[in-house]
């Protein structure tokens, strides 16, 4: 079970002057084009950004044409901050498992980074199916716990792991953990495979960790890009991601 007061405090914490902003604008160009490659979305598809943080996925979503999107987080200071940048899209504080949307009414769900918080993910997968128009789909993007670096770093039996740089909510996922998710649901695994090349910008990187190590964020970006390139990307990228239909 997710403990929601730990999200709320974390994210509040480091949103309270500057934007949650993690990624790259190439990253997040990559990350949408491999949303529009698996999903194909219509233009007046109502996407909701699960999980959106400061807003800035729902941002680039709109900025390439798809207007009807909604972000929804937990975090109050992180929607009073996405609605304070973007004044052109809705944002509303609101829990995953529990949308209070209205049945049969998504076209499209985008959880990017969001549901590796959620110890369980049962609920967020009835809510999804609940919401979900008939033949709507689900995209996921979500950090991939056998990548070397980021297990080093965040899974509970690495022996150098950092508890600052996550809630205790976390768990980075295996495609093991999605196929689960979805098994023995009427939501359907059509995609499922992983990526690199996700850059991280140094502010991200700043609120996490003190000079100089902040700096270790061009390391990691230059060994993300090689892994990108190798074949081992396949099974160890640093983001795995899916496509789920209803």
């Amino acid at each position: 079970m997710q403990n929601k007061k730990f999200e709320e405090d974390y994210f509040d914490e480091f949103t309270t002057e500057k934007p949650w902003n993690a990624f790259t604008d190439k990253s997040y160009k990559r990350i949408i084009n491999l949303f529009i490659k698996n999903i194909k979305p219509k233009k007046n598809d109502l996407i909701i950004d699960m999980g959106c943080g400061t807003g800035e996925l729902a941002k680039k979503i709109k900025d390439i044409g798809y207007t009807n999107v909604l972000g929804l987080d937990i975090s109050k200071n992180c929607i009073l901050m996405a609605k304070k940048q973007y004044k052109g899209i809705k944002f509303k504080t609101a829990d995953i498992e529990k949308t209070g949307l209205k049945k049969n009414s998504v076209d499209i769900i985008f959880y990017c980074g969001i549901l590796h918080h959620f110890p369980n993910r049962d609920k967020v997968i009835i809510e999804a199916y609940r919401i979900l128009k008939e033949n709507g789909k689900i995209f996921i993007f979500e950090p991939h716990d056998k990548n070397p670096i980021l297990w080093l770093f965040r899974n509970d039996k690495s022996p150098v792991k950092s508890t600052k740089l996550k809630t205790p909510n976390e768990k980075f996922l295996r495609k093991g953990d999605i196929i689960n998710d979805f098994k023995d649901t009427n939501l359907k695994l059509v995609e499922l495979n992983c990526t690199s090349n996700i850059s991280y910008t140094k502010d991200h990187f700043k609120k996490l960790l003190p000079y100089p190590l902040y700096l270790s964020v061009y390391i990691y970006n230059i060994f993300d890009y090689i892994l990108d390139k190798s074949i081992f990307k396949k099974n160890f990228g640093s983001y795995v991601y899916a496509y789920a239909k209803k």
